[in-house]
């Protein structure tokens, strides 16, 4: 089970720092609707990890393990990915901390370090949507066969 969100969520920490580093070289990073598909890369990430616990367990998903696996690979996606928008901040983006405080995510004006201001956007928004996708997901997950009740 940790392996397997482990390894997912490495991959899906790529992704979402591709997307951003694709995002950036187009110019469209101010655009924040965009960030709506960090969460289509999120979900992805969730459900081939949980399609690989399901092929690991031979088709038997444990309903916590199950959730246990998918939280795993959001929790490691989202703090991966985090960590690289404070390194990136850092190193080369200060204008992404103004375009943060001028959307007013901390109410007025807030003097605070880049690493405060990523991590608690960033870790709020991928954990939280994390878990919702991997509650979502093993709704579908849990059941061995997938037909309505009272079909053939």
């Amino acid at each position: 089970m940790e392996k397997i969100g482990l390894k997912y969520g490495l991959l899906t920490a790529a992704g979402l720092m591709a997307y951003f580093l694709l995002m950036k070289l187009l110019g469209l990073v101010h655009i924040v609707e965009l960030r709506f598909l960090n969460g289509v890369i999120m979900a992805v990430g969730i459900v081939f990890a949980l399609k690989a616990y399901k092929k690991f367990a031979q088709g038997q998903v444990a309903y916590f393990k199950g959730l246990g696996t998918g939280l795993i690979t959001a929790v490691v996606a989202t703090v991966l990915f985090a960590s690289f928008m404070v390194i990136y901040v850092k190193t080369a983006g200060e204008a992404m901390i103004e375009m943060l405080s001028a959307e007013r995510y901390f109410g007025e004006r807030v003097e605070s370090t880049p690493g405060v201001v990523i991590f608690s956007v960033l870790m709020l928004e991928g954990i939280i949507s994390g878990f919702m996708i991997c509650f979502i997901a093993m709704q579908w997950f849990k059941q061995r066969q997938h037909k309505f009740p009272g079909a053939p």
